[in-house]
């Protein structure tokens, strides 16, 4: 079980590449065109890392994603 072995889908919403970060203790995905973003996915302990990022990549491919707009 390797993070870089699981498969981050395009942006939903603008089809740009798309970059699994980790930040802290937890992981999130963010477009590199639009900047749209899925939430961030705690984890605790080394052995919850690799569900964390999992989690994370299969809520930004079913297209759960957070986009601000300008004045929001």
């Amino acid at each position: 079980m390797n993070i870089d072995d699981l498969v981050i889908y395009d942006c939903p919403l603008c089809e740009g590449a798309s970059l699994l970060e980790e930040e802290g203790n937890s992981y999130y995905v963010t477009c590199m065109e639009c900047g749209c973003h899925s939430v961030n996915v705690n984890f605790k302990t080394d052995e919850d890392r690799y569900k964390a990022a999992q989690k994370t990549i299969e809520l930004w491919n079913k297209g759960k994603v957070i986009k601000l707009e300008p004045g929001e």
